[in-house]
Protein backbone atom coordinates (compact mmCIF):
# COMPACT_ATOMS: atom_id res chain seq x y z
CA UNK A 1 0.00 0.00 0.00
CA UNK A 2 1.23 3.44 -0.83
CA UNK A 3 3.04 5.31 1.89
CA UNK A 4 3.47 9.06 1.67
CA UNK A 5 5.17 11.67 3.80
CA UNK A 6 3.62 15.12 3.86
CA UNK A 7 5.77 18.20 3.64
CA UNK A 8 2.93 20.31 5.03
CA UNK A 9 -0.72 19.64 5.98
CA UNK A 10 -2.58 16.85 4.23
CA UNK A 11 -4.82 17.14 1.20
CA UNK A 12 -8.55 17.07 2.16
CA UNK A 13 -10.01 13.60 1.87
CA UNK A 14 -6.69 11.75 1.62
CA UNK A 15 -5.58 9.18 4.19
CA UNK A 16 -2.02 9.01 5.48
CA UNK A 17 -0.17 5.90 6.56
CA UNK A 18 1.28 5.96 10.05
CA UNK A 19 4.89 5.12 9.27
CA UNK A 20 6.50 6.08 12.55
CA UNK A 21 8.89 8.39 10.69
CA UNK A 22 9.16 12.09 11.41
CA UNK A 23 8.17 14.09 8.34
CA UNK A 24 10.87 15.94 6.43
CA UNK A 25 9.15 19.29 6.19
CA UNK A 26 9.50 21.80 3.42
CA UNK A 27 9.50 25.10 5.37
CA UNK A 28 6.42 27.18 4.57
CA UNK A 29 8.73 30.09 3.79
CA UNK A 30 10.27 28.05 1.00
CA UNK A 31 6.90 28.00 -0.74
CA UNK A 32 5.15 31.15 0.51
CA UNK A 33 6.71 33.46 -2.07
CA UNK A 34 5.36 31.33 -4.90
CA UNK A 35 1.88 31.32 -3.35
CA UNK A 36 1.80 35.09 -2.87
CA UNK A 37 3.13 35.77 -6.37
CA UNK A 38 0.43 33.68 -7.99
CA UNK A 39 -2.36 34.70 -5.64
CA UNK A 40 -1.80 38.46 -5.64
CA UNK A 41 0.52 39.38 -8.53
CA UNK A 42 -0.75 42.95 -8.62
CA UNK A 43 0.45 43.52 -5.05
CA UNK A 44 3.90 41.95 -5.45
CA UNK A 45 6.31 43.62 -3.01
CA UNK A 46 9.80 44.74 -3.93
CA UNK A 47 12.19 41.82 -3.65
CA UNK A 48 15.80 41.89 -2.52
CA UNK A 49 18.66 39.53 -3.13
CA UNK A 50 18.74 37.04 -0.30
CA UNK A 51 22.53 37.11 -0.23
CA UNK A 52 23.45 40.79 -0.58
CA UNK A 53 20.07 42.55 -0.10
CA UNK A 54 20.23 44.58 -3.32
CA UNK A 55 16.93 45.25 -5.08
CA UNK A 56 16.04 42.62 -7.65
CA UNK A 57 14.67 42.97 -11.14
CA UNK A 58 11.32 41.27 -11.82
CA UNK A 59 13.26 38.52 -13.61
CA UNK A 60 16.22 37.21 -11.64
CA UNK A 61 18.07 34.00 -10.84
CA UNK A 62 17.42 31.52 -8.06
CA UNK A 63 19.63 29.40 -5.83
CA UNK A 64 18.61 26.14 -4.21
CA UNK A 65 19.64 25.04 -0.71
CA UNK A 66 19.48 21.21 -0.91
CA UNK A 67 19.60 20.58 2.83
CA UNK A 68 16.59 22.85 3.46
CA UNK A 69 14.98 22.35 0.03
CA UNK A 70 14.61 26.10 -0.15
CA UNK A 71 14.68 28.46 -3.14
CA UNK A 72 16.47 31.80 -2.75
CA UNK A 73 16.15 34.83 -5.03
CA UNK A 74 19.50 36.35 -6.00
CA UNK A 75 20.87 39.15 -8.17
CA UNK A 76 22.99 38.46 -11.22
CA UNK A 77 26.35 39.32 -9.54
CA UNK A 78 25.60 36.85 -6.73
CA UNK A 79 24.42 34.24 -9.23
CA UNK A 80 27.77 34.52 -11.02
CA UNK A 81 29.46 33.24 -7.86
CA UNK A 82 27.70 29.93 -8.25
CA UNK A 83 28.34 29.08 -11.88
CA UNK A 84 29.53 25.60 -12.75
CA UNK A 85 32.97 24.76 -11.49
CA UNK A 86 33.24 27.65 -9.05
CA UNK A 87 34.22 26.76 -5.51
CA UNK A 88 31.24 28.62 -4.06
CA UNK A 89 28.88 26.55 -6.15
CA UNK A 90 30.01 23.37 -4.44
CA UNK A 91 28.80 24.44 -0.97
CA UNK A 92 25.39 24.88 0.58
CA UNK A 93 23.78 26.44 -2.53
CA UNK A 94 23.26 25.35 -6.14
CA UNK A 95 22.45 27.74 -8.98
CA UNK A 96 19.15 26.73 -10.56
CA UNK A 97 19.45 26.51 -14.36
CA UNK A 98 16.96 28.12 -16.74
CA UNK A 99 16.54 25.41 -19.37
CA UNK A 100 13.15 23.80 -20.05
CA UNK A 101 12.86 20.64 -22.15
CA UNK A 102 9.76 18.83 -23.34
CA UNK A 103 10.24 15.08 -23.72
CA UNK A 104 7.68 14.47 -26.44
CA UNK A 105 8.78 10.85 -26.93
CA UNK A 106 8.59 9.91 -23.24
CA UNK A 107 5.44 7.84 -23.57
CA UNK A 108 5.33 5.99 -20.29
CA UNK A 109 3.50 2.70 -20.67
CA UNK A 110 1.03 1.69 -17.99
CA UNK A 111 3.53 -0.95 -16.86
CA UNK A 112 6.32 1.64 -16.49
CA UNK A 113 4.02 3.95 -14.58
CA UNK A 114 2.91 1.14 -12.28
CA UNK A 115 6.53 0.16 -11.72
CA UNK A 116 7.20 3.60 -10.28
CA UNK A 117 4.33 3.06 -7.87
CA UNK A 118 3.14 6.66 -8.02
CA UNK A 119 -0.53 6.92 -7.00
CA UNK A 120 -1.29 10.38 -8.47
CA UNK A 121 -1.24 11.93 -11.93
CA UNK A 122 0.90 14.99 -11.23
CA UNK A 123 4.39 14.42 -9.85
CA UNK A 124 7.95 15.70 -10.01
CA UNK A 125 11.08 13.65 -9.37
CA UNK A 126 14.63 14.80 -8.70
CA UNK A 127 17.89 13.47 -7.31
CA UNK A 128 18.53 14.77 -3.79
CA UNK A 129 22.20 14.95 -2.82
CA UNK A 130 21.47 15.03 0.94
CA UNK A 131 19.16 12.01 0.66
CA UNK A 132 21.46 10.23 -1.82
CA UNK A 133 18.56 9.03 -3.98
CA UNK A 134 15.71 10.00 -6.26
CA UNK A 135 12.74 11.63 -4.54
CA UNK A 136 9.18 12.04 -5.79
CA UNK A 137 6.75 14.77 -4.74
CA UNK A 138 3.08 15.30 -5.45
CA UNK A 139 2.12 19.01 -5.61
CA UNK A 140 -1.26 19.64 -4.02
CA UNK A 141 -3.42 22.20 -2.19
CA UNK A 142 -1.59 21.65 1.11
CA UNK A 143 1.92 21.76 -0.32
CA UNK A 144 4.06 18.94 -1.68
CA UNK A 145 3.68 15.37 -0.45
CA UNK A 146 6.82 13.22 -0.56
CA UNK A 147 6.45 9.62 -1.62
CA UNK A 148 8.03 7.05 0.67
CA UNK A 149 8.17 4.47 -2.10
CA UNK A 150 11.52 3.17 -3.31
CA UNK A 151 10.98 4.11 -6.99
CA UNK A 152 12.38 0.76 -8.07
CA UNK A 153 11.32 1.39 -11.65
CA UNK A 154 13.50 4.50 -12.03
CA UNK A 155 16.65 2.79 -13.29
CA UNK A 156 14.62 0.95 -15.88
CA UNK A 157 13.32 4.28 -17.17
CA UNK A 158 16.84 5.71 -17.34
CA UNK A 159 17.96 2.67 -19.33
CA UNK A 160 15.17 3.23 -21.84
CA UNK A 161 15.36 7.03 -21.81
CA UNK A 162 19.03 8.00 -21.25
CA UNK A 163 18.31 11.73 -21.10
CA UNK A 164 16.74 11.19 -17.69
CA UNK A 165 20.20 10.33 -16.42
CA UNK A 166 21.38 13.84 -17.29
CA UNK A 167 19.22 15.57 -14.70
CA UNK A 168 21.32 17.95 -12.64
CA UNK A 169 21.20 16.82 -8.99
CA UNK A 170 19.01 18.90 -6.68
CA UNK A 171 18.17 21.66 -9.19
CA UNK A 172 16.42 19.87 -12.08
CA UNK A 173 13.34 17.66 -12.00
CA UNK A 174 11.32 15.38 -14.21
CA UNK A 175 7.79 16.78 -14.15
CA UNK A 176 5.08 14.33 -15.26
CA UNK A 177 1.55 15.43 -16.04
CA UNK A 178 -1.10 12.73 -16.54
CA UNK A 179 -4.06 14.83 -15.38
CA UNK A 180 -7.27 14.33 -17.37
CA UNK A 181 -5.66 12.00 -19.88
CA UNK A 182 -2.53 14.07 -20.53
CA UNK A 183 0.72 12.19 -21.17
CA UNK A 184 3.37 14.87 -20.81
CA UNK A 185 6.89 14.84 -19.39
CA UNK A 186 9.29 17.74 -18.96
CA UNK A 187 12.77 18.36 -17.59
CA UNK A 188 12.44 21.61 -15.66
CA UNK A 189 14.29 23.73 -13.08
CA UNK A 190 13.27 22.82 -9.56
CA UNK A 191 11.79 26.28 -8.96
CA UNK A 192 9.22 25.57 -11.69
CA UNK A 193 7.93 22.73 -9.52
CA UNK A 194 7.71 25.09 -6.55
CA UNK A 195 5.82 27.56 -8.70
CA UNK A 196 3.41 24.83 -9.77
CA UNK A 197 2.77 23.90 -6.15
CA UNK A 198 2.19 27.57 -5.34
CA UNK A 199 -0.34 27.84 -8.16
CA UNK A 200 -2.29 24.90 -6.80
CA UNK A 201 -2.24 26.27 -3.26
CA UNK A 202 -3.39 29.71 -4.38
CA UNK A 203 -6.18 28.55 -6.69
CA UNK A 204 -7.59 25.46 -4.97
CA UNK A 205 -11.24 25.75 -3.92
CA UNK A 206 -13.27 23.21 -1.97
CA UNK A 207 -12.54 19.50 -1.90
CA UNK A 208 -11.92 18.94 -5.61
CA UNK A 209 -10.05 22.11 -6.56
CA UNK A 210 -12.64 23.71 -8.81
CA UNK A 211 -12.42 25.47 -12.16
CA UNK A 212 -9.83 28.01 -11.01
CA UNK A 213 -7.15 25.41 -10.35
CA UNK A 214 -7.99 23.62 -13.60
CA UNK A 215 -7.47 26.84 -15.54
CA UNK A 216 -4.28 27.62 -13.63
CA UNK A 217 -2.87 24.18 -14.48
CA UNK A 218 -3.89 24.51 -18.12
CA UNK A 219 -2.19 27.90 -18.40
CA UNK A 220 0.93 26.66 -16.59
CA UNK A 221 1.46 23.77 -19.00
CA UNK A 222 0.61 25.84 -22.08
CA UNK A 223 3.30 28.35 -21.07
CA UNK A 224 5.69 25.51 -20.27
CA UNK A 225 5.23 24.00 -23.73
CA UNK A 226 5.73 27.38 -25.39
CA UNK A 227 8.97 27.91 -23.50
CA UNK A 228 10.44 24.42 -23.63
CA UNK A 229 12.75 23.00 -26.26
CA UNK A 230 11.50 19.71 -27.66
CA UNK A 231 14.15 17.04 -27.11
CA UNK A 232 14.40 13.27 -27.42
CA UNK A 233 14.29 11.35 -24.17
CA UNK A 234 15.79 8.28 -25.83
CA UNK A 235 18.99 10.26 -26.48
CA UNK A 236 21.12 11.96 -23.89
CA UNK A 237 24.51 12.49 -22.38
CA UNK A 238 26.18 12.18 -19.01
CA UNK A 239 25.22 14.74 -16.39
CA UNK A 240 27.75 17.33 -15.15
CA UNK A 241 29.46 16.67 -11.86
CA UNK A 242 27.46 16.97 -8.64
CA UNK A 243 27.01 20.59 -7.64
CA UNK A 244 27.24 22.07 -11.11
CA UNK A 245 24.07 24.11 -11.24
CA UNK A 246 24.69 26.13 -14.38
CA UNK A 247 24.02 24.50 -17.72
CA UNK A 248 21.48 26.51 -19.64
CA UNK A 249 22.05 24.92 -23.01
CA UNK A 250 19.16 23.10 -24.54
CA UNK A 251 21.08 19.90 -25.10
Amino acid sequence: MTEMRREEAGRPGEQQQQTGQAPVALPLGALRRFVSREGQPQRRPLERCELCSTLLLPTHRHLFAPERRQVLCVCEPCALLFRAGSQAGQGQYRLIPERYRWLRDLGLTDAEWEALGLPVNLVYLFYSSPAGRMLAFYPGPAGATESLLSLNGWQGLVARYPRLGALLPDVEALLINRVRGAREAYLVPIDACYRLTGLIRANWRGLSGGLEVEQALRTFFEELQARAEIVTAAAGRAAPALGEGEDDTGS
